[in-house]
Formats: C-alpha cells, sequence, structure tokens
C-alpha cells in the first residue's frame, strides 16, 4: 500500500472515529455498530477481505500506526481487524441496537452463521452479558480458533535451550533463546543439531551441560511482570540465563479480553492489573506469534514477592485458566 494510499485510509478511518466521539454522549449502540461496520467496509474494500498473508498484515500494521497518528483514545490495531470481521458477518444484515459492540464482536468471531444467528437471538430475547455470550460461543466449539486451545499448565525447565544449525553457514552451531534470539557456541564441540543444553552458572561465568530434557518441555522462562498492557496482554521481563533479560510482550492464549476503549475492555484490564502487580514473579511458557507479533503464552503467577522457582512452578496460580473461567 503505497503512502498516498495509507493516508487517504488512515484519514477516513480517523474521521470515522472522530464522528463516534461526537455521538458517544447520545448513549446509542447504533453509533458505535454503525461505525464498526463503516470501517470494516473501507477495510474489506482495501484489502480483498484477506487478512491471512504477510503483505497484508504488513499492510495493516502500516495503517494502524497512521491511524494511531491522528486517533489519541479508543483505537488499537484490533479494532481494525474486529470491524472488518464484523462487516464480513454482518455486511448487509440488520442490526439489533440492543446488543453492545462487544456482544457484536464475539458473534463476528463465531465461523458458523447457524449458531452465530442462534445466540444472537438468545443474548437478546435473554438479555445475556458479554460474558455470558461469550462462555456459550466457546461452548459451542465454533468461536474464533480457540476451539483448537486445549489449556495446559506449564510444567517445563527454565534455562535449557535448543542447539540449531547456523542459516549462513550450516556448519555452524547456535543456541536458540526463543523469541528469534541465538548465540553462537564457540570453540570446539560435538554438538548436533537439536540437542538440548542447560545453561547453568558456573564460577562466575556461565556453562553448557547436555540434558535430555525432552523438545516439548522447552521455552519456559521465569520473569517478572513490567506492567499489564490490557485484558490479555503484559510486559515481561524475562530471565534467559547468561545475564540476559528480555523484554517482551506475552498475550496470554486461549484468553480474548475486549479492547480497551469499551466498558468490557476497561473492566479486564482493571481485573488484571488487580492479579498481577508491577514486579510479580511469573513462569511462563510461550508459543508462537499472533498476528500483532505478540507471542502467545501461558502464565503461573503468585502473590509472594519472591516466591521460590519450585513452588511457583507447583503452586502458582494458573492465569489463563482463571481468566477463560470469568468469561475473558
Amino acid at each position: 500500500m503505497k503512502y498516498n494510499k495509507i493516508k487517504i485510509l488512515a484519514d477516513q478511518i480517523a474521521e470515522i472515529f472522530k464522528t463516534l466521539e461526537e455521538n458517544n454522549y447520545k448513549g446509542s449502540n447504533r453509533f458505535t455498530l454503525e461505525a464498526a461496520r463503516k470501517i470494516g467496509n473501507l477495510l474489506n474494500r482495501e484489502f480483498l477481505g484477506q487478512m491471512n498473508n504477510l503483505e497484508n498484515r504488513s499492510k495493516m500494521k502500516d495503517l494502524s500506526d497512521a491511524i494511531s497518528k491522528r486517533v489519541s483514545k479508543g483505537f488499537s490495531r484490533r479494532t481494525l481487524y474486529y470491524s472488518l470481521k464484523f462487516y464480513q458477518s454482518y455486511r448487509n444484515k440488520k442490526l439489533d441496537y440492543r446488543l453492545s459492540w462487544s456482544h457484536y464482536r464475539i458473534l463476528a468471531s463465531i465461523s458458523d452463521k447457524d449458531v452465530r444467528r442462534k445466540l444472537e437471538k438468545q443474548s437478546i430475547q435473554e438479555n445475556w452479558t458479554r460474558l455470558v455470550l461469550e462462555r456459550k460461543a466457546r461452548e459451542s466449539g465454533y468461536y474464533g480458533t480457540l476451539k483448537q486451545y486445549s489449556r495446559k499448565r506449564p510444567t517445563g525447565e527454565i534455562l535449557h535451550y535448543k542447539v540449531v544449525t547456523g542459516k549462513l553457514n550450516p556448519k555452524s552451531k547456535w543456541l536458540d533463546f526463543g523469541f528469534h534470539f541465538y548465540e553462537k557456541l564457540n570453540g570446539k564441540n560435538d554438538y548436533q543439531e537439536g540437542d538440548v543444553l542447560k545453561v547453568v552458572s558456573d564460577k562466575g561465568g556461565w556453562n553448557y551441560h547436555k540434558s535430555k530434557l525432552p523438545h516439548a518441555s522447552l521455552y519456559h522462562y521465569l520473569g517478572n511482570i513490567e506492567r499489564v498492557i490490557d485484558g490479555d496482554t503484559v510486559l515481561a521481563c524475562l530471565e534467559l540465563g547468561c545475564g540476559r533479560i528480555l523484554r517482551e510482550r506475552i498475550r496470554l492464549l486461549g484468553v480474548n479480553a475486549a479492547e480497551l476503549g469499551t466498558m468490557d475492555g476497561e473492566a479486564a484490564f482493571q481485573a488484571l492489573k488487580k492479579k498481577l502487580k508491577v514486579g510479580s514473579s511469573i513462569l511462563i511458557k510461550t508459543h508462537s506469534q499472533d498476528k500483532y507479533g505478540r507471542y502467545l503464552g501461558d502464565i503461573l503467577y503468585s502473590k509472594e514477592k519472591k516466591p521460590n522457582y519450585n513452588k511457583l512452578k507447583s503452586e502458582g496460580s494458573y492465569l489463563n485458566e482463571e481468566l477463560a473461567g470469568n468469561g475473558y
């Protein structure tokens, strides 16, 4: 997407947000829903409804950055994705303004249109809250990609990393710390690709010991909370070993809180901040990255200031499970 095209589209979407803010005092869901549908329409025309390829995801990031400079409140990149999905599900349908944007965001994420229609009708008739609707959507098995996710408490080990072969020089061996961070293994060694090494402190320095830990138990990190970003994302400082600390955004796997700028999103944000104080000790198991570049993770946490690692692993509270149980 050329710069001029980004600017034009960003200006159009920013104008929709401006109009929405001017109408917010009227207190009707209609303005929010119609604004989301207008934004979704613009995005659908620009991206032809396809957001899975890398080129379009890169374009969306550029567009989001441009809008962020124009809209100071109530905007996030996720708003664009939700609006696109909402438009694709409800472009030619009559909306019921008794349902909020949070309700329709959930409904638009239900892949089966018959299930979506049924839950929409029940939401209206039985006056469901967003939390009730999301629970019903999860139970349907058609809610986004979360139907494939089975929660599993982190049980692996920290400071264990896999040996990989260098991409530019196949003869070189590197230690994969995760997060696209690698360290070259210098000197003579008999390490093979796929070997697992444990990083240990040794006389003021660091050394590597071979381990038989299975690959499924890798990518576990001990760390601390720097801050809570929103209702399902945190910024954490993670200990990699070798004296290295990494600051990384972690999106809670299997948790889907409403976006900031909405009542439900603000409630989820405040609830998570109460659970995770600044400096809280955490144990994280990371997975792949989401479409926003955030690493998905399972988190164990403790209310103790400096819990023992083994105690945190065995007795720590499983954050993902707690939040999902609350309907997020």
